[in-house]
């Protein structure tokens, strides 16, 4: 009997057939939470950033929080750019889960007056000051421990905790937010023209690192959402980060490394004296500086991946102006897996 035989030519374009049905049965696999839609959307996108300008990510050494903060943050606002804030309405959005000791559990005070000066100058319009801690109910109960209350009613400023503020509903964006088409958001977090997002640098035991974006999370009301903010782990805590930042007002970055946290944190680490200020107007790019600086990669750290394949922000081009990124290299303890 004559077994036929299947010509060369043939059996490539089988080959070929055969590659493009397992890639596409991966990719579905692999898309099934978020869409495949979303994923060929944000990739395009992602790509596209290789176009764009680079974003510029200023950085200063300060060795102590006695070190004079103000000139470094004016130094570091004029180098890295950064947008006119004239007559804006600004939210500074803090770091303040608990207090620990050894300055690195929360935003420093020094830290917050010295922006509240540099917004003075620059002529900013109203200024409030907020947090919303997952980890105590009261967070004017932590910023007051920790003299940040001190701070702004010396320059006649308020303090907001976000987990009781007035609730506004926003439409969500981007299909990040799966299962529900809106978010409560404090109404300061939804009237703000700006919100600078002002993080400790340290470590986390689910996002890998809490800098500008994870830092975010703290505007997600407690009083709708609960503790820890059940909404964020059912959603998942990547997802949320990314999509809540596409959901808010224009987001700034201040980074308070001065005094870091490695290991266990964002609560239980230990100290780092890393004497590292950054800023940047595009959180994501100074994200992946920060943590590099902390000796992570961006592939360690979900979130910041997952933002640069999405092309939410530049990962693809990033300039650093004032010290040379060598002279603040550190390499952080990781925290340990949950």
């Amino acid at each position: 009997m004559h077994t036929p035989k299947i010509s060369r030519r043939a059996f490539v374009r089988l080959a070929l057939l055969g590659g493009i049905g397992a890639g596409a049965i991966y990719i579905e696999r692999q898309t099934a939470d978020i869409g495949l839609l979303n994923f060929l959307r944000w990739s395009i996108r992602g790509q596209l950033q290789r176009l764009k300008p680079p974003s510029i990510v200023g950085l200063a050494m300060c060795a102590s929080y006695h070190d004079d903060l103000l000139s470094s943050l004016r130094y570091l606002w004029n180098a890295s750019e950064m947008p006119s804030v004239d007559g804006k309405n600004i939210l500074l959005k803090l770091n303040m889960l608990d207090v620990v000791e050894e300055d690195m559990g929360t935003t420093h005070p020094k830290i917050v007056a010295a922006v509240l000066d540099l917004l003075a100058e620059l002529g900013a319009g109203s200024i409030v000051v907020g947090d919303g801690s997952f980890f105590r109910r009261d967070t004017y109960a932590v910023a007051k421990s920790c003299g940040v209350v001190d701070v702004v009613d010396s320059h006649g400023v308020p303090f907001i905790d976000l987990n009781y503020d007035e609730l506004v509903q926003v439409k969500v964006r981007d299909g990040w937010i799966r299962k529900s088409s809106s978010l409560w958001l404090p109404r300061h977090v939804t009237e703000a023209d700006i919100i600078i997002s002002m993080p400790k640098l340290k470590t986390h035991h689910w996002a890998g690192v809490t800098l500008s974006l994870k830092n975010l999370l703290g505007v997600i009301p407690g009083s709708r959402y609960g503790w820890a903010k059940n909404f964020i782990h059912i959603n998942g805590i990547n997802a949320t980060i990314l999509g809540l930042y596409e959901s808010l007002p224009p987001v700034l970055s201040i980074v308070d490394g001065i005094v870091g946290m490695e290991g266990n944190g964002p609560l239980f680490g230990k100290p780092v004296q890393h004497g590292l200020l950054a800023m940047g107007k595009d959180p994501l790019a100074v994200d992946i500086i920060c943590a590099q600086l902390m000796g992570f990669s961006i592939d360690s750290i979900p979130h910041l991946s997952g933002a640069a394949f999405a092309g939410i922000g530049q990962a693809q081009k990033i300039e650093t102006r004032g010290v040379s990124p060598d002279q603040l290299q550190k390499h952080y303890a990781a925290p340990p897996t949950v």
